[in-house]
């Protein structure tokens, strides 16, 4: 600010400013500080040679940055393991002293805990887990904690490995927001010492000593600043703590409860406690019994001195025992920063002296000396009461703590220092102390400090660099630290860490240069001649000034490249088309000043330019192909005078060109070899060409490897290989032949009683040689005939009801029969189903088919769709018992097609149909539902007619009036047709009844009154029929006679041939239905014998 600038002015001029400043408007006042920033930072860019750019900065840093992370805060150094520890949000880092990451371990806080947060009325951004506080402790062990969503929480880790071994309590040791001012450090004992808020709003802040370790046997009880009350704490922002000797020490800065009566101001402070303190028993019980403060004074003298009252950063040097801190003003519109020293005995001085007291509220504060302060010297042993009661009344010491040189080492006007960080740098012939300040819009200072030889002297301090630590002026500086094992320095901002080196010796070309910068770290390398730090492993020729002031700014400063920019797109001159790379340096690092050399060499670089490409010359002609009939010869050019490149065209144009040689003779015509044929690879065998019994199979190749030509000879040999096939005989085959009809015994005679019998026969072979094929007759059966047509098997009426037992199964396995008999009708079912061993073959012979056939096919059933292609299906039955006794399938499918469906596309349904016609037609009507119908849509007609069902669209016809008399006329006579139909019927049914009964007392013997089955064309036992049948081999003459019941026709009655023996097998039959008389009671279960 202006009067840090211009101390020398006299103190009436600055209240004559002030007094300007608060007059003018608030937008004038504004417009006039910026100007004052501005040109102050103009003037620093562009004329000092101290500046270094971020671009020059970053060229040696190295910057680390995770997408997924955010705020990093907090830096531990483990030099033992040359590694770092780095607390951000929800995540905890080990990383190299070389920013190269190690290990990441991710530490989130619950979704209960943040839900909890934003419940309370925090952002979304501050309800996530900040990692504030990092310790170590022991050999190994890492003490974390994290605000964790507003509810800290604390955990023990390894060092090596980030592994949680233990969690803990956060609460007192860690704030609760992310952004509040705190401290801590934690002991060899276990004990913890920490300044911070203690509740969720942030308003009990405290000083606290805490066990961490509650094992430990020489821990300390739990202590704490009075809660509550002004005179101990006042509003305590926290910046920084440090322990010396018997006491652990903060700095921090609050409301001055001193300076109430005269307005609210804000003091900087240091406050002591002893590390050995065991609190009081009934006075103080959980309180500090030692606990002081005292005012940090960092002003410029004067009869009016200017205060810096707000302590912002701290570091101590413990081997010099000196506390750096920064400072800044408070509640003016003029703004300014300073730093100050402090030795630690002048320290230690203000808490040995008089105490600062006010008795009641509206008394003056006062000087107050008391004899009873061993409670304040960390003494051993009980504190005695009276010491309790010194210790509650007194907290604030009556002088402040004074500077070295008492005033500022530097200040500066318009700016705001925060962070801190020290090194201390021994050269060739004295020690410095540098100082690393930052200020604002991240740019940090380089001071270095040189004291006299008496103590109250004043200090030298002087500005070596200014880094630009961000370009963007977004990022919000978060830590700094320096490392001496690599002379770097740390800086952690909410986006990225960076590491950067503490000296810039290269930039400065020339020794006066070197020398002039005053730069401790920099010397000037005889052997190399180039301005080099100092690397103590190697002897070499390096020197430095032998006394070390300010950097000279008046002399020749040759001037020093910076840094190339990043290759970014630009456009050549000559060709707006074009693009290229272009990169860019300046020559201000340093800029030359004072009649200094001017650098050399390009400014800016070019590279990647677009560049189109072009055709080389034509090439010669090249020879024609050949030397006779048609050729060509050609030539050639590239595309490479120059190469496209970069994106650039490519040529335009043919690469090759070829003409036609008209000078060439014809050529002679060759005459081509003869090639000779060669056969290929057999084939594969066929079928062969029977299954048993002795066949054949053949495998064929071709004259194809290669082909004759050109006269060449075919290939030698036969094209077909045959060979024998399955030589292993033939099993015989047996099948039955249906039964013949009944036929008249030899001798008798058809108008008589007589015998009837019929044949089943049965052929053999073994082969499909017909020449093979033996006939034998199977089965013979025989009835009697009466004269009046009536038949009956033989000794039927003789037979009982008794039934047998079981018979023995026909087969051992494979599939068999057992019958059992009643009379003559057999019953049939299956037995041994289950398979056959391979060395033993099922028995099937003749008596096993007999009765192991099927019954004739049902009627096809309707298709399995309405449109498009389905499917139909009929079924047959096996009648004797399982299926698996039957040869052959008992369902049989075959595809239906209907209607097609493409035909309903589009189309809306068919409404309902129309009333008939007297044409005798009816109509119904469908409509397109799509307005411009595709190809496959809307297809088939929009009107469909058909024929009227007879009672089923009989049109309602209403009589009109002058028809009334004609239907009732119309209505009596159908009622006289009506009751003489009535009467006939009856009478005829009333002289039926009377004949049946008449025929039932004359009949003596059973007979069976059978009818055609109208549901199947099959004849029954008694029924002929009419379908032709296929002829017999020989020809057997019979009388025909007609029974005059009626009831039974025989097989010859229309035609003497009887059928041909195997003219058609029992399975190609339909089956037929057998409607049997209700009066009889002779139902029989053998299917066989009502077949026929």
């Amino acid at each position: 600010m202006l009067i840090l600038k211009y101390d020398k002015m006299q103190p009436q001029l600055w209240l004559l400013l002030l007094l300007y400043l608060t007059l003018q408007s608030p937008r004038s006042a504004r417009a006039l500080l910026n100007s004052y920033q501005t040109q102050s930072n103009f003037e620093l860019l562009k004329i000092d040679s101290r500046y270094i750019s971020y671009q020059d900065l970053m060229s040696t840093a190295k910057r680390f940055y995770d997408p997924d992370t955010t705020w990093y805060s907090e830096l531990l150094y483990d030099v033992a393991r040359k590694q770092v520890i780095v607390g951000a949000r929800d995540t905890l880092y080990r990383m190299s002293f070389e920013l190269e990451l190690l290990e990441r371990a991710s530490w989130e806080a619950t979704p209960g805990n943040v839900l909890l947060c934003q419940q309370k009325g925090q952002s979304d951004r501050w309800c996530r887990n900040y990692v504030r506080v990092l310790h170590s402790y022991g050999e190994n062990q890492l003490y974390a904690c994290g605000t964790n969503a507003f509810q800290p929480s604390c955990s023990w880790r390894q060092m090596e490995n980030l592994n949680v071994t233990q969690l803990d309590d956060g609460v007192v040791k860690c704030p609760f927001h992310p952004l509040a001012n705190s401290t801590s450090l934690l002991q060899s004992n276990g004990n913890m010492f920490a300044g911070t808020a203690t509740d969720f709003s942030g308003s009990d802040v405290a000083i606290i000593r805490t066990p961490v370790q509650p094992k430990r046997m020489d821990r300390k009880r739990f202590l704490r600043t009075k809660q509550y009350n002004n005179n101990w704490l006042n509003g305590a922002q926290f910046v920084g703590s440090f322990e010396a000797g018997n006491f652990v020490y903060f700095l921090l800065r609050e409301s001055a409860s001193e300076h109430m009566s005269c307005g609210k101001a804000i003091y900087s402070r240091i406050a002591r406690v002893c590390k050995n303190d065991a609190g009081g028993d009934q006075v103080l019980r959980d309180n500090w019994t030692s606990f002081l403060k005292a005012r940090l004074n960092c002003s410029l003298p004067g009869d009016y001195p200017y205060y810096f009252d707000e302590i912002q950063g701290m570091t101590y040097a413990e081997s010099e025992q000196v506390l750096y801190a920064t400072f800044s003003t408070s509640g003016s519109i003029i703004f300014g920063s300073a730093v100050c020293a402090y030795n630690l005995s002048s320290i230690n001085a203000a808490f040995e002296g008089a105490f600062k007291h006010q008795e009641h509220a509206d008394a003056a504060w006062k000087t107050v000396n008391t004899p009873q302060r061993s409670q304040f010297q960390c003494a051993s042993g009980a504190t005695a009461f009276g010491h309790l009661l010194e210790s509650s009344r007194y907290q604030l010491m009556d002088q402040a703590v004074q500077p070295i040189g008492a005033q500022p080492l530097y200040h500066s006007r318009l700016e705001h220092f925060k962070h801190i960080a020290l090194d201390i740098v021994q050269t060739r012939t004295e020690q410095l102390h540098v100082l690393y300040v930052s200020s604002s819009q991240n740019h940090i200072k380089k001071l270095s400090v040189k004291y006299g030889a008496q103590s109250q002297e004043k200090a030298q301090t002087c500005l070596v660099e200014m880094w630009q630590a961000d370009d963007t002026g977004s990022s919000t500086l978060l830590h700094m630290s320096y490392l001496k094992v690599t002379d770097s320095l740390y800086l952690g901002t909410d986006l990225a860490l960076t590491r950067i080196p503490a000296q810039r010796c290269s930039r400065h070309v020339s020794q006066s240069s070197c020398f002039n910068a005053m730069d401790p770290y920099c010397g000037w390398n005889e052997l190399v001649e180039r301005c080099t730090p100092l690397d103590p492993t190697v002897q070499q020729p390096w020197l430095q000034p032998t006394q070390f002031t300010c950097p000279v700014l008046n002399a020749p400063i040759d001037g020093g490249w910076s840094s190339w920019s990043p290759w970014a797109d630009c456009q050549q001159h000559d060709q707006p088309d074009s693009n290229c790379l272009c990169r860019q340096r300046n020559c201000n690092n340093p800029q030359p000043q004072h009649g200094g050399v001017a650098c050399e060499g390009i400014s800016t670089q070019v590279t990647n330019c677009t560049q189109h490409g072009g055709w080389t010359d034509w090439s010669a002609w090249s020879p024609c192909s050949q030397t006779c009939g048609v050729a060509v010869k050609g030539r050639r050019r590239s595309c490479s005078n120059p190469r496209p490149a970069h994106g650039g065209r490519m040529c335009l144009g043919p690469e090759l060109a070829e003409m036609y040689c008209t000078h060439l003779p014809p050529c002679p015509v060759p005459k081509p070899p003869a090639i000779d044929g060669a056969w290929g690879p057999w084939g594969e065998w066929s079928e062969c060409s029977a299954q048993c019994g002795g066949g054949f199979r053949m495998r064929r190749r071709e004259c194809d490897d290669p082909k004759p030509s050109n006269g060449g000879m075919d290939c030698p040999g036969c094209r077909l290989d045959y060979e024998d096939c399955n030589m292993q005989s033939c099993g015989e085959v047996r099948k039955l032949s249906a039964w013949t009809p009944w036929l008249t015994a030899a001798g008798g005679n058809s108008s008589e009683a007589h015998v009837e019998k019929r044949y089943r026969y049965a052929c053999r072979a073994t082969s499909a040689d017909a020449n093979s094929v033996r006939i034998s007759l199977a089965k013979e059966e025989t009835r009697n005939c009466n004269q009046d047509g009536s038949c009956q098997r033989h000794s039927e009426h003789d037979s009982t009801d008794s039934e047998s037992e079981w018979s023995t199964c026909s087969v051992s396995c494979g599939g068999g029969t057992q019958q059992r008999r009643r009379g003559h009708n057999t019953q049939s079912r299956a037995c041994n189903m289950h398979a056959c061993p391979a060395d033993e073959q099922p028995d099937n012979s003749i008596d096993n088919q007999l009765e192991h056939e099927w019954s004739c096919w049902s009627e096809w059933s309707s298709c399995s769709v309405t449109c498009g292609l389905g499917v139909r299906r009929r079924t047959r039955k096996c009648l004797g018992g399982h299926e698996r006794l039957c040869a052959g399938r008992a369902l049989e499918e075959q595809k239906c097609e209907m209607v097609p469906c493409e035909d309903f596309l589009g189309w809306s349904s068919w409404n309902e149909w129309s009333a008939c016609s007297n044409d005798g037609i009816r109509l119904r009507h469908r409509r397109c539902l799509v307005e411009q119908p595709a190809p496959h849509e809307c297809r088939g007609a929009e009107f469909e007619k058909t024929a009227c069902v007879p009672g089923e669209c009989e049109e309602l016809q209403t009589a009109s009036s002058a028809t009334v008399p004609v239907v009732i006329c119309c209505c009596m006579l159908l009622t006289v047709v009506g009751c003489l139909v009535t009467f006939h019927f009856t009478k005829r049914r009333y002289l039926q009844s009377i004949e049946e009964a008449l025929n039932k007392t004359i009949t003596t013997t059973a007979s069976f009154d059978t009818y055609p089955n109208q549901y199947s064309s099959l004849p029954t036992k008694d029924y002929y029929d009419q379908r032709p049948k296929r002829q017999s081999s020989f020809r057997v003459h019979a009388k025909t006679s007609n029974i005059s019941s009626g009831t039974l026709n025989r097989n010859n009655m229309h035609h003497n041939n009887t059928p041909k023996v195997l003219a058609k097998t029992y399975n190609d039959c339909e089956t037929g239905t057998l409607k049997r008389q209700t009066a009889l009671n002779n139902c029989r279960t053998n299917m066989d014998d009502e077949k026929f």
